[in-house]
């Protein structure tokens, strides 16, 4: 597939992008969730029923794939080390992804939360909200939440439900992972705090360059993992591009040497602990695979922006 000629841009946008106070005017994209207060989520998102939440899918069934990766080999040893308090600067505005999809009562990814006019934005794998395709456009906001610096069933910070869920509109036009990027507008926790008052948030950028050094987060669930810590792979460069992304639309994904599992789907990937620029989307189940997250550019900004108009 050709390259789509994001980069060209090469647009900077280190959260300079704030939506002005006239952008009142309805948002017309997305999905709103039917209203669910902060403690309604909290008494369905039991400790229990978090822990038995089941991991979406990351992985993909490419063999071979480790020797394709630009010739290069992903070198192995970046692992997903235990945070030892996500509750931390820097850590807190992680957290686990909870929501209801089809006949699974709990379902679980990861999120980063974002700062925003509103205090109130995350954002996660489109494929955590939504199924993506022209065929068939499902979206999964029953009982949706973002729940901040997760811990063994702990909920430092409180739950915020869902209140409108978007995805790049690539996403649901195509379902090609290479633009597998979506937003959450969440509402107050149980205390009446708006998110960002409660644990702040990242920076986000767009239009960078792919040769990043990032510190990868998220929530993996499946072995060796038991979704229950805060995981971080701290400083993974930039290895190449999935030679697999050629073939769908969108700018090439970006891979790094994290050793991700379900259940990591929308962790952040930061730079410089401060900014976020890339998101978990998939991985292979070949060994020593990376992990790979779609490229920011002008879907992701666009996105972002529309996010920033809720209200």
């Amino acid at each position: 597939m050709v390259w789509r000629g994001e980069l060209c841009a090469c647009v900077v946008a280190v959260l300079a992008l704030f939506a002005p106070a006239s952008a009142q005017a309805a948002v017309t994209s997305g999905h709103w969730v039917e209203s669910s207060s902060a403690r309604e989520a909290i008494e369905f998102w039991t400790p229990a029923r978090m822990r038995q939440a089941q991991p979406v899918a990351i992985t993909r069934a490419r063999p071979g794939f480790a020797s394709q990766l630009n010739g290069r080999s992903p070198a192995f040893g970046s692992d997903f080390e235990r945070v030892a308090d996500p509750t931390a600067e820097g850590f807190r505005i992680h957290g686990a992804v909870f929501f209801s999809m089809g006949l699974l009562e709990s379902s679980r990814c990861s999120g980063t939360a974002v700062r925003s006019r509103s205090k109130s934005v995350v954002f996660t794998a489109a494929h955590c909200v939504n199924n993506g395709g022209r065929r068939s456009r499902q979206w999964f906001s029953d009982r949706w939440v973002f729940v901040p610096a997760y811990r063994y069933g702990q909920r430092p910070f409180g739950v915020f439900p869902a209140r409108w869920l978007d995805t790049t509109r690539q996403w649901r036009a195509t379902g090609s992972e290479n633009y597998d990027v979506a937003a959450a507008v969440v509402g107050r926790n149980q205390r009446g705090e708006l998110l960002g008052e409660a644990v702040g948030g990242a920076g986000i950028a767009w239009g960078l360059k792919p040769r990043q050094t990032f510190d990868v987060h998220g929530y993996p669930a499946e072995a060796p993992f038991d979704g229950e810590t805060q995981r971080v792979c701290p400083d993974t460069p930039f290895l190449g591009h999935d030679p697999h992304a050629f073939a769908s639309p969108g700018p090439l994904s970006l891979a790094v040497a994290c050793g991700v599992t379900g259940g990591a789907s929308g962790g952040g990937w930061m730079i410089d602990g401060k900014t976020l620029n890339g998101l978990t989307s998939y991985s292979y189940f070949d060994d020593d695979t990376p992990d790979f997250s779609p490229y920011f550019g002008k879907e992701v900004a666009r996105l972002y922006g529309r996010a920033a108009r809720v209200r």
